[in-house]
């Protein structure tokens, strides 16, 4: 059956079956439809328009066996999707924000993700962070977090040279915020005479903070192994304010080659 546009008039409460609409169907009043399955299509135009006119609220109601458990609707101008339990997003012009079941904006305490059931990674664009404790202030504010290798050259204070082992070395890094912890064990392949007790390391993954106060520069946990002398010695650093290195002292003896040095220690940039 067709019913065309201007098709005449059925009477009260009419029964149709198998009904194709030619042109457009407007309804006074409520429409019910008991059917398994519906599919609109439009060609190159939108399908399906929903528009709630004189208030703002619900504007497409979810039933699951007759019992409604979500809604789609506006609130305040902007699109909510909200579950009856009070979980709910609405999607702001700046940001998705939390709401209740009725659309309204929330500081919710709700999870992304629960339990056995956690969520996929999530990417970050360059400047962005979290905030944490519900703070939105820069002491608040968690936007980098990297890990990695470094490489890094012994430079002599006073003369000489020195040849790593970069097929033994093993340095690594974790920035956490302005926080960088080093670790690192290093070969000394050769040394090219005179060298003093004092060397540069060069070469960490990140500038040290430059700060003004000389109390800020700390000492390095550093360890030397002396392999002619089969000892382990505790030796003395300073890492250097604004510069991507810091500076080890060997008592008693100079370097030399096939000995080890060992460091871990944290600076913040």
């Amino acid at each position: 059956m067709t019913i065309k546009k201007h098709g005449g008039i059925f009477g009260r409460n009419p029964t149709f079956n198998d009904v194709n609409v030619d042109g457009d169907l407007t309804v006074s009043g409520n429409l019910s439809a008991n059917i398994e399955a519906t599919t609109v299509t439009a060609d190159s135009t939108v399908p399906l328009t929903v528009n709630r006119t004189g208030s703002q609220g619900d504007t497409i109601q979810i039933e699951d066996d007759g019992t409604k458990i979500g809604t789609v609707g506006v609130k305040n101008g902007a699109l909510f999707l909200a579950d009856v339990s009070g979980t709910g997003l609405r999607f702001e012009s700046n940001g998705i924000v939390m709401t209740d079941g009725d659309g309204d904006k929330v500081a919710a305490s709700y999870s992304l993700g629960l339990g056995a059931y956690p969520i996929g990674s999530i990417f970050l664009g360059s400047g962005h962070g979290i905030y944490m404790d519900g703070n939105n202030g820069t002491a608040n504010f968690f936007d980098d977090y990297e890990e990695g290798t470094f490489d890094v050259t012994l430079v002599p204070i006073t003369s000489g040279s020195i040849t790593l082992d970069s097929s033994n070395n093993a340095l690594a890094y974790t920035k956490i915020g302005r926080a960088v912890t080093v670790t690192g064990a290093i070969v000394i392949s050769s040394v090219g005479s005179p060298v003093g007790d004092y060397v540069n390391v060069v070469g960490l993954p990140f500038n040290i903070g430059n700060f003004t106060d000389i109390s800020e520069r700390f000492a390095p946990s550093i360890t030397y192994r002396d392999n002619s002398a089969s000892t382990f010695l505790a030796t003395g650093g300073i890492a250097l304010a604004g510069e991507s290195q810091f500076r080890i002292q060997k008592s008693a003896n100079t370097f030399g080659a096939n000995d080890d040095i060992y460091f871990n220690f944290t600076y913040f940039v």
